[in-house]
């Protein structure tokens, strides 16, 4: 089996592995034996194992996700719908969580990863960025911004400016709200709070930058 088709049946075989049992149950040596490769050759592919297969899975699901998500979002028209930002931030949002719902757990498995080793999480996340897609929203809502600029003032600027904290706090909670379905109420309650938290960082930023 050539080296590019072995990584590639890992890859396949684990993600169907953890669709059906789960990150936690995700074994290496039955990844090696379903995909029919020797545990030598998996971890010639990725030399961390588990982590390795996770954050590819994890990398090209999201940049297939940024396709689907930026042709639904040109597809509904959100621009036509409404220049006023906080009934784009509840479509953005509500967007976000149907399109990432069917990979609550490879999320799950992201949420393992951060906990056993908080330090080689900050690592994959700065290289991959996965916070449950929102940074795919931000191009979005920039735009939304520039728009509505004259009547918020410095509105755009203040994004860029809390743009990482803004990501990471909505991207963990959207995270949460996949993982455990009904903890912060249904989606519609969430995306009430989630588009809150938002504004009051971006207001607070305008607030301290006058």
């Amino acid at each position: 089996m050539r080296k590019s088709k072995a990584k590639e049946t890992i890859i396949q075989t684990a993600q169907e592995l953890i669709e059906k049992k789960g990150y936690s149950k995700l074994n290496i040596n039955e990844v090696a034996y379903v995909a029919d490769v020797s545990v030598g050759t998996l971890y010639y592919h990725f030399p961390k194992g588990k982590v390795d297969i996770l954050t590819e899975i994890m990398s090209r699901k999201t940049e297939s996700y940024v396709e689907k998500f930026n042709k639904q979002l040109l597809k509904e028209n959100i621009f036509e719908k409404s220049e006023n930002l906080d009934e784009t931030l509840h479509l953005i949002f509500k967007k976000v969580i149907e399109f990432r719902r069917p990979d609550r757990q490879f999320l799950v498995g992201i949420q393992n990863e951060m906990f056993s080793n908080p330090e080689e999480y900050l690592e994959l996340l700065e290289r991959y960025g996965m916070t449950a897609g929102i940074h795919q929203g931000m191009g979005v809502l920039s735009e939304v911004l520039m728009k509505t600029s004259k009547k918020r003032g410095k509105t755009l600027s203040n994004l860029r400016n809390k743009q990482s904290l803004i990501l990471r706090l909505v991207g963990l909670l959207i995270s949460y709200q996949i993982i455990f379905p009904g903890y912060f109420g249904n989606d519609e309650e969430f995306i009430e709070v989630a588009t809150d938290i938002f504004l009051h960082i971006l207001n607070s930023s305008s607030s301290q930058g006058k």
